[in-house]
This record gives structure tokens, sequence and C-alpha cells, in this order.
């Protein structure tokens, strides 16, 4: 049975394991910036979070069998939502855990008035962008980025 709930900011280091797996998806997936994603360590991407109170940071995992196999970050600053970190273990892909869990954030950051709700996607990283877009997220911007 596959469980879901939300942790404490304390107990973050949870995620650290798929964190990484997520990090290293990006880092093998990207043309240009695979080094960039590879100078990112959970330590430093996390401290950020630390400012944030019980009321405006959610972090939730999911639990198979003893074994943690997603989460999702999301903040809330001055009524505008942030998905900021969500990954969902390959083995475990595509029977709707990643969608439960975001739909569960999208619900809180309604509950706490949000105006707006954002995600920060990678452009190579097509099939998480369709699976936005099936959550009703549509582009608004696109920042390009010049490799040094």
């Amino acid at each position: 049975m596959i469980e879901i709930f939300d942790i404490p900011f304390d107990n973050i280091k949870i995620i650290k394991k798929l964190w990484e797996k997520n990090r290293q998806y990006h880092e093998d997936s990207s043309e240009y910036f695979s080094d960039a994603y590879r100078s990112i360590c959970f330590e430093d991407r996390i401290k950020g979070y630390d400012e944030f109170c019980r009321d405006t940071l959610k972090i939730t995992i999911a639990k198979y069998n003893d074994k943690y196999i997603g989460y999702c970050i999301s903040t809330i600053v001055e009524e505008k939502g942030e998905l900021e970190s969500i990954h969902v273990d390959e083995s475990k892909r595509g029977i709707g855990i990643g969608k439960e869990i975001v739909v569960k954030h999208l619900e809180w950051m309604k509950e706490k008035n949000c105006k707006s709700i954002g995600v920060t996607v990678s452009q190579e990283n097509e099939s998480t962008i369709n699976f936005y877009r099936k959550l009703g997220f549509y582009p608004n911007t696109l920042y390009m980025q010049q490799v040094l």
C-alpha cells in the first residue's frame, strides 16, 4: 500500500536520496546544462527552505513498503504558490502518485488563498511539461541562458 503524508522541515533529509535521483536525472538528460545540475548539492538547495514557517512550506512524501518513492516541496510567498521540487521513483511512475501529491499541494495553496501558482520546468523535460499541462499549467515565459 502506498502512503502519502506530510513531514516537517526538520525531517527533510528523508528525501535526500530521491532528491539526488532527481538531480541525476536532470544532469543526465540535459543537453546544455548538465554541469550546472552536477554542481547542485542537497544541503545547499534546502538551506533556503529553513526560512519558511509551517504555514508557507509543505513537504509531502510517498512511501511504499517502508521505501520512500516520491516527494513534493512547495512554498508560498506573498500569495504566490510555487511547486519547488517533485520526484517519483522511476519504478512507480505512471500510476498517479505524482498527480496525487501535486493535487494535494495545489489544494493547500488554494486554501492559503494563493493568487497564482507556478512551477519551473526544464525546457528539455518534455514529459514533465506534459504532466503539468494535464494539471492546468501553461507556459508563461521562457528564460534563456548561455552556457559559459
